[in-house]
């Protein structure tokens, strides 16, 4: 029978059908399609012809062209070009017509793999090689995939896990910048000429063979083209390839109408892009006829396909693969779904429906009278529980096969992707070492090797992949220990985490790369050392600490394991490198006993932060692992809530990272610029040395700019807006000097929008900056090294004494025992030998900032009084006779104050004291004190806008009532009776008059306040203010022997210095006790 005759049939047919059309035409068409693909000599007609006078000018046969949906594919190869161009239209129609598309290829595929025709070898290559168009199908819609994270294991802090993790995201994300960069798909380049349609009598008489002269067809499977066989066929089930789900998605897909042309390029811009994402069951009938094709490709053309694809198209393939290690990742045999066949579901369901059909339109039978109605129905409970406990087994039966299949699947895929990998790094070298390995080739390759370790694989497959591992350390070292040190970081990481393994293979192979990575960094050093290794495995512990449990006795063996190999390594004889190599594992050990108490202190945030903070500075030389470190403690208090000391880790973070560039003479500021922010800053960071601990580091101008940015996020959380002006004026020079004005005028948007909340909160005075307390502890049984030590912890808000007493008891409670802590409740010094040793004690005392005079002057705002401050004190009211309270002309106050190591906010919230020193106030002093206290609070609310009116009417009710014994007349009765006044010292008696005056005219201004702002129903209320002061007014103007009563010029008040360092000073507050 003529061929071209045939041909032209069925083109003619499948003219008939459009994108768009109803279903069941969609799904006449495939039926169709899966009929003439069922015929006996399908292949053969499909077989690779030579090209001879079809090809212009007798030139030899251009792959490009056989490798793409080109003309020329569709000429020599009609069938199954019109069957990969139906299934490519298709993936733009709804859910059930794609599964119905796929799973004909799939099926045909699957007939190929099992048909015994085809399996010498090398035919299998032949067949792959006329479906290779289905790459660039796949690539095409590369956007489409998605990998759920689900059904993956938990993610940690750092991004990095032990099964998926980030690579999910980042392989997600690399996808669509790559789709986005290229929209098409380059292996084919656009024909210049108009496309030429399959129906053309030509093409048909060409592929009938009945033009070619003197040409030549190979029609026989035996004829291969292949000059390398192909050897890398797993071992695996071949009937692995055609176990699938059989479930219809939802038909929820939109119809897509367009003009459908046949027998144009696979890359032509006509054709139209879709974004949403497959299900997971299309999804992975699609890539598994991709796997099928690259598994049986032969080496040759798979190279060339390389060699023709951009750059972009070579990193989407290896995306595609390394989707499919998540998409076939087993996940073991508790996660397996038997699916079974649709025609047995239907046959069940249509059983059953029958029965129950049956049973509601029979009669009701009757049961012979010889038969007992018991029997009947035990036989019948019977007969259904023997049918269940088939089907059960049956069930559990196709369940453990299911397992087997896919164990051999994903092992299957595993070996495909590490033979393509390793295939392109054979042949590719250049590529991959393309600006000295830092190119997006690389970084996908080398993702891929950690996905393999990150998603798990089975103990067999871990062997080849630890194989390839080496093999990539051995030939591209130079990528790993030169440039950038992300890639080592991350190679270590997923090793260390491969040593704590439970299977000892697992642990040996991991040990011997990480010591071929120490080895290898030795010999790029010229033997020097292994600086590069030895940082990024610290790091890498550093990292794990809260996400890995690390100090157990499989890693200790591993550890010991990566000693034993240095010392019995012979070539290594005589140098450094096992010194080197113990000293490395030696700081590893270091870094999990301090995980350990880390672990112990697990109860205590605040001493949890402080050992983070000693392996900080432990580590002050090497700023990597210190940054490390800073970024952990960043997100303890992230986690608990403390924001200012989390935007101080960030800020120590920058001003590392000034430092390093200053004394790489990149810039010329270092920590020292971020004296304005914290005096903490310099004094922490400038300790820094150019030795060998930062020669591996890679900080850059960028990397500051970014991380300064990422320090205006973290101020702007904390509240401490006004931080922003300074950090700017680090920030925008460096836009200035790259000419970026989009991102100044960004950065004066946000300086202008905070400056804004600064407005906002000093008029509301609802910003609350924290609380300050002493906490003392007692106990040397309890506390040890930190008996008798004292702190001032910050706590968040408005956090009261009561508050954070009953959390350090349930804290020390939990870890002593409740009957073992006691709590001190009063501010007087302790005498600890009077104290029971059985108990523990901690002392909290509620300590406020300290300024002297001369400090004042700069601390004029509420936010200037509660940042960078490190002095603090409390008051301890005592009288001569030992009783804590008397009269007025008795009492004595004993302030403390108390200087911390650090100033507040730090990168911690406890800092320890350092120093103490104690001033006692005679009776008249305490009286000027707590007169110039009052001063300030009702300065405070008579001067902010809008008015509080209940608290200014507390602060009047408080100081304008007439009492004897208690308040201002008592303090002027006691002190400034004309028969008395002389027993004081003349300086004292002055100064508590000017007190008073100035507290006489505050209460007359806050009265005229109040007047404007009380609501009518309480002018009796204001009626009985006004006529206390005027009492109180009578009895000081007799006291003073003047009238005390304001001048109508004097009821505008305006502060003088006096009150001005009453209102800021932090000296006029008492102490608060439990």
């Amino acid at each position: 029978m003529d061929r071209g005759f045939v041909f032209r049939l069925i083109n003619s047919y499948m003219e008939k059908f459009k994108p768009g059309d109803s279903r069941i035409l969609q799904e006449y068409k495939f039926a169709f399609l899966e009929i003439i693909c069922s015929h006996e000599h399908y292949v053969a007609f499909n077989l690779p012809i030579q090209h001879t006078r079809l090809s212009p000018k007798n030139r030899s046969p251009d792959f490009l062209q056989e490798f793409c949906l080109s003309e020329d594919f569709r000429r020599h190869h009609f069938i199954v070009a019109l069957l990969l161009q139906e299934i490519k239209m298709s993936l733009s129609e709804i859910p059930h017509i794609r599964k119905i598309a796929v799973g004909t290829l799939r099926d045909l595929l699957a007939k190929h793999e099992l048909d015994d025709r085809y399996q010498k070898n090398g035919q299998m290559n032949r067949i792959a090689l006329i479906y290779v168009p289905w790459l660039g199908v796949v690539l095409e819609n590369l956007s489409r995939f998605h990998v759920s994270t689900s059904s993956s294991d938990k993610l940690d802090s750092d991004g990095c896990c032990a099964s998926n993790g980030s690579a999910i995201n980042r392989m997600s994300m690399s996808s669509s910048r790559l789709h986005s960069m290229s929209q098409r798909i380059t292996i084919c380049a656009d024909s210049k000429d108009s496309p030429i349609h399959l129906r053309h009598s030509t093409f048909f008489d060409a592929i009938a063979g009945q033009s070619i002269v003197n040409g030549y067809s190979s029609m026989s499977i035996e004829s291969d083209i292949s000059t390398i066989s192909c050897d890398n066929q797993s071992n695996a089930s071949l009937e692995t390839t055609i176990v699938r789900e059989t479930r219809d998605e939802t038909k929820n897909g939109v119809e897509m109408r367009r003009s459908h042309k046949r027998g144009v390029s696979v890359s032509q811009s006509a054709h139209l892009h879709r974004y949403d994402k497959l299900p997971a069951s299309e999804a992975r009938d699609i890539l598994v006829v991709f796997l099928f094709v690259v598994k049986y490709l032969g080496e040759s053309q798979l190279i060339s396909w390389w060699h023709k694809c951009a750059d972009v198209d070579v990193v989407s393939f290896f995306s595609v693969l390394q989707m499919c290690l998540y998409y076939f990742k087993y996940a073991g045999a508790r996660n397996v779904v038997v699916v079974k066949p649709p025609n047995e579901r239907c046959w069940e369901t249509s059983s059953k429906g029958r029965t129950a059909a049956k049973a509601h339109t029979l009669p009701a039978r009757m049961n012979p009278s010889d038969i007992a109605h018991d029997n009947t129905s035990t036989l019948i409970i019977h007969a259904r529980d023997n049918r269940d406990s088939l089907i059960n087994s049956e069930n559990e039966l196709l369940k453990k096969q299911q397992a087997i299949l896919e164990q051999h699947l994903a092992n299957e895929v595993g070996l495909i992707a590490l033979d393509c990998m390793g295939l392109y790094c054979m042949h590719f070298r250049n590529n991959l070492l393309a600006n000295e390995g830092d190119n997006a080739t690389m970084r996908k390759i080398f993702d891929i090797y950690l996905t393999f370790i990150q998603i798990g694989q089975s103990e067999s497959l871990f062997k080849h992949v630890f194989a390839g591992m080496r093999a990539f350390v051995n030939n591209y070292s130079i990528v790993l220990f030169k440039g950038n040190a992300v890639l080592c970081g991350r190679l270590c990481y997923e090793l260390l985490k491969c040593c704590n393994s439970r299977l000892p293979s697992v642990r040996q192979e991991s040990c011997a790369i990480l010591y071929l990575l120490m080895r290898s960094n030795f010999e790029f050093t010229g033997r020097k050392s292994l600086i590069r290794v030895h940082l990024q495995i610290i790091i890498s512990v550093s990292q794990m600490l809260s996400v890995v449990g690390l100090n157990n006795a499989k890693f200790q063996e591993s550890l010991s394991l990566i000693n034993s190999f240095a010392t019995s390594d012979k070539a290594m004889k005589g140098t450094g490198f096992p010194v080197e190599v113990k000293d490395l594992t030696k700081r590893v050990r270091t870094v999990l006993m301090a995980t350990a108490q880390m672990r112990e202190h697990h109860h205590d945030p605040e001493m949890l932060v402080d050992l983070q903070h000693s392996l900080a500075n432990g580590y002050a030389s090497t700023p990597e692992l210190r940054h490390t470190w800073l970024e952990t403690m960043t997100r303890q208090h992230v986690r608990d809530g403390n924001y200012s000391e989390a935007a101080c880790c960030q800020l120590h973070m920058a001003a590392l990272m000034a430092e390093y560039l200053k004394l790489k003479n990149v810039q010329g500021w270092g920590a020292e610029a971020f004296n304005k922010i914290s005096s903490n800053i310099s004094k922490d960071e400038r300790g820094l040395k150019l030795d060998i601990g930062v020669q591996d580091i890679q900080y850059t101008e960028y990397m500051l700019l970014e991380q300064l940015e990422n320090c205006v996020d973290y101020i702007v959380r904390s509240e401490r807006y006004e931080l922003l002006g300074e950090l700017y004026r680090l920030i925008v020079p460096m836009y200035e000097k790259k000419r970026n004005y989009e991102y100044i005028k960004i950065c004066y948007q946000t300086l202008a929008q905070n400056y804004g909340k600064v407005i906002d909160v000093i008029k509301s005075g609802k910003r609350l900056l924290g609380r300050f307390y002493k906490v003392t502890f007692y106990g040397h049984v309890y506390f040890e090294e930190e008996n008798g030590i004292e702190y001032v912890y910050k706590e968040p808000k408005v956090t009261s004494l009561s508050e954070i007493a009953g959390r350090l008891e349930k804290q020390y409670g939990d870890k002593f025992g409740t009957d073992a802590v006691k709590i001190i409740h009063d501010s007087s010094p302790v005498v600890q030998n009077e104290l029971d040793q059985k108990f523990a004690y901690i002392q909290v005392t509620h300590v406020t900032p300290y300024f002297e005079k001369s400090d004042l002057e700069e601390r004029q705002t509420e936010f200037e009084e509660n940042h960078d401050i490190s002095c603090f004190m409390f008051e301890t009211p005592f009288t001569k006779d030992g009783k804590a309270q008397g009269n007025p002309d008795e009492q004595w106050k004993r302030r403390t104050i108390i200087t911390t190591e650090y100033s507040f906010p730090y990168v911690k919230k406890r800092i320890r004291v350092v120093s103490k020193r104690t001033i006692e106030l005679s009776p008249i002093e305490v009286a000027i004190d707590e007169m110039q206290t009052r001063v300030s609070e009702l300065e405070e609310v008579v001067f902010t806008e809008p008015t509080d009116a209940k608290k200014l009417q507390l602060r009047l009710q408080g100081s304008v009532c007439v009492q004897v014994n208690a308040g201002p007349l008592a303090y002027a009765s006691a002190f400034l009776d004309p028969a008395i006044v002389d027993t004081y010292p003349e300086d004292k008696v002055e100064e508590l008059k000017d007190v008073y005056r100035e507290f006489m005219k505050i209460c007359y201004s806050a009265l005229q306040v109040n007047s404007k702002i009380i609501s009518p129903e309480l002018q009796q209320y204001q009626d009985v203010l006004r006529q206390n002061y005027k009492k109180l007014s009578a009895s000081l103007s007799t006291l003073f022997g003047e009238s005390l009563w304001p001048h109508d010029e004097t009821g505008s008040f305006k502060r003088n210095s006096t009150a001005v360092f009453s209102v800021i000073s932090g000296t006029s507050h008492n102490s608060s006790t439990v």
